[in-house]
């Protein structure tokens, strides 16, 4: 229980104070009060303890709300103190507090409250006017309570709080007699402090004019570090404006390089097909004029041969006419006998020369045409060798939806394609090795073979790790080596492996990027810039793992399908041309987009010769 104040009467009946309590004692006095009323059971559903102060200043309600976050609760309840200025914005709330020198209607303040179940507390009003009514005497607190006006209002309070409190006229008379007598001592005593007072007042006068001139100068001090405080704040704002360019600069600069290092990987990947295509081009202006100086040979003999028949005729004609004209003649026609004679036997042994010419020629002819025809023979076995060792073009149609796009240039194919399934991964690989017709093949099948001993045998399944392993084999097996200038056989390839236990794409590539579609949008995954041969950069190959969704889509390919020339320029399709034809297709079925990349590649060609092998593969999860 909190110690109860004893307090002393003051002067007279009709004037509350002599003194003013200070802030501190009346908010103390507020919150133990607070402690000792009883309200009805309404009170039981509310959340909060509420204190109302009315006041236009907010110094007092400072005090209490200080006081009341020390305390934190009344009664069970966490305390709330609220500043009003105005009677009429009262309500809900378990005390109101007023002060007589705000000059607020206390009967207002009454009749505000009636049936909200609310303790006034005032400080300052006549006797009985409030419920609780603070005042001081004597430099001590009192308080007096109206216990009837409470009751009235539903208010109940501790017996031993109202034993503290003056309840009626004749408590006021009792203490009166004790406060006479000793006002008469306390005048005396304040005489002589006011002669104090104002000998210290003068001190005081000094030391305000001191204070003045500190204060003065302290201003002048002011106003020029305000002054300096300006003038780096202007500075500092400078900075700020040239750090914003800076970082603009910066940003600009930064997506210039990117654009640079995107531009210079094109023209390198342009730079690598142009010289392939330099090298195809060399290659068949070779045989071109091995051919042009053949058939330029047979041509002149042909020529000669010709020639000479001509003249044959003429001879044989020139005989004729002389036969004809010298038929009189015995010795003319003796000598023309004998020059035809000799002249037919000239002729018959050019006549033997010219079919003998023929019948090499014929053999040749034929003998070149058994020849190409056993290669070609050949080269169609070997493609239904190279048919035989790739998967069906159905691939795993019972597992998902997809397509195979596969074109070769010639016969055989330098690309491939690689389908197996593990468990529940499903592994799908696309491959463009060096060259294309007959060397490509072989190129193919080793890489095919290599393949199927790195997953069935050795039961690699992650796509770097194959790429790793698969790498190792091929510099093995063609006894590759770093000091060598010559170009270094391999192939480029992308490796994906669908986990649909965890809905999981894993991808790993080697030059060749993979494409992936959700909702729309395609994102270009980037390959490990390696082919899968001795090179410069031995790197392991790494892996990107992308969270699956049903209905995405992903295609997997060689540089086939976007390095054809073709159209209207005779320029290459490039890879922006395919991602659009990807995103519009989005909505087909996976053969139909098949069916309708073959169809885009077929019309943008037309009459120019494909210039490499082209495997597509499209799959939609």
């Amino acid at each position: 229980m909190p110690a109860l104040f004893l307090f002393v009467i003051p002067v007279k009946l009709s004037a509350q104070d002599t003194e003013e309590m200070d802030d501190i004692a009346r908010a103390t006095m507020i919150l133990d009060i607070a402690r000792y009323v009883k309200y009805d059971e309404s009170f039981a559903d509310k959340e909060e303890f509420s204190i109302t102060i009315m006041d236009d200043d907010d110094d007092f309600y400072w005090n209490v709300d200080g006081l009341a976050m020390e305390r934190k609760f009344v009664q069970g309840k966490p305390i709330r103190v609220y500043l009003l200025p105005k009677e009429e914005m009262i309500t809900n709330t378990q005390i109101v507090y007023i002060n007589k020198k705000d000059d607020y209607n206390i009967k207002q303040i009454l009749k505000t409250i009636e049936g909200q179940n609310t303790l006034l507390i005032s400080e300052g009003y006549l006797f009985r006017e409030s419920m609780i009514n603070f005042m001081v005497v004597d430099g001590q607190p009192r308080f007096e309570a109206n216990e009837e006006l409470m009751n009235e209002h539903g208010l109940e309070v501790d017996e031993l709080f109202l034993g503290n409190a003056i309840k009626t006229r004749d408590d006021w008379e009792q203490l009166f007699e004790v406060t006479d007598e000793e006002l008469t001592e306390e005048k005396e005593v304040t005489r002589q402090q006011r002669i104090v007072i104002a000998e210290q007042d003068s001190m005081i006068q000094l030391q305000l004019a001191r204070l003045k001139e500190l204060g003065d100068q302290i201003m002048v001090k002011e106003k020029e570090l305000e002054e300096k405080i300006k003038t780096l704040f202007t500075k500092e704002k400078e900075i700020q404006a040239k750090t914003g360019e800076i970082r603009a600069k910066e940003k600009e600069i930064s997506v210039q390089k990117t654009r640079i290092m995107e531009q210079t990987t094109e023209m390198t990947e342009q730079k690598e097909v142009l010289s392939k295509q330099q090298s195809q081009i060399s290659e068949r202006e070779v045989v071109i004029q091995e051919r042009d100086t053949e058939i330029k040979a047979n041509e002149e003999k042909i020529a000669i041969q010709l020639e000479a028949i001509q003249k044959q005729k003429l001879v044989i004609i020139a005989a004729i006419i002389a036969l004809l004209l010298m038929l009189g003649l015995a010795y003319f026609i003796f000598v023309n006998y004998r020059n035809k004679k000799k002249a037919n036997q000239v002729l018959e042994q050019k006549n033997i020369l010219i079919e003998k010419q023929k019948e090499e020629a014929e053999t040749q002819r034929d003998q070149i045409a058994y020849q190409k025809k056993h290669i070609t023979d050949s080269i169609h076995y070997a493609q239904k060798i190279q048919k035989a060792i790739l998967p069906s073009l159905e691939l795993f149609s019972d597992e998902i939806e997809h397509f195979v796009l596969y074109k070769p240039r010639d016969i055989v194919s330098g690309d491939f394609y690689w389908v197996d399934k593990k468990g529940d991964l499903q592994i799908i690989i696309t491959a463009d090795c060096t060259g294309h017709g007959v060397p490509g093949a072989f190129m193919s099948m080793l890489g095919i073979s290599l393949l199927n001993e790195i997953i069935n045998n050795r039961k690699i399944v992650s796509p770097h790790e194959i790429l790793n392993s698969l790498r190792e084999l091929i510099i093995d097996s063609l006894n590759q080596r770093r000091e060598e200038s010559e170009i270094k056989d391999g192939m480029d390839m992308t490796v994906s492996v669908i986990d649909y236990k965890k809905n999981k794409l894993y991808f790993a590539g080697a030059n060749n990027p993979l494409y992936f579609i959700r909702e729309g949008e395609l994102t270009q995954y980037k390959a490990d810039k390696m082919p899968v041969a001795i090179y410069d950069i031995m790197n392991d190959y790494q892996m990107t793992t992308i969270d699956l969704k049903k209905g995405d889509t992903f295609y997997t390919f060689s540089d086939g399908y976007v390095d054809q020339f073709g159209g209207p320029a005779q320029k290459k399709f490039l890879s922006k041309n395919f991602k659009k034809v990807l995103l519009e297709i989005q909505d087909l079925p996976m053969i139909e987009q098949g069916d309708k990349l073959n169809e885009v590649f077929e019309d943008y060609k037309k009459d120019v010769e494909q210039i490499d092998d082209v495997v597509v593969i499209g799959i939609r999860y």
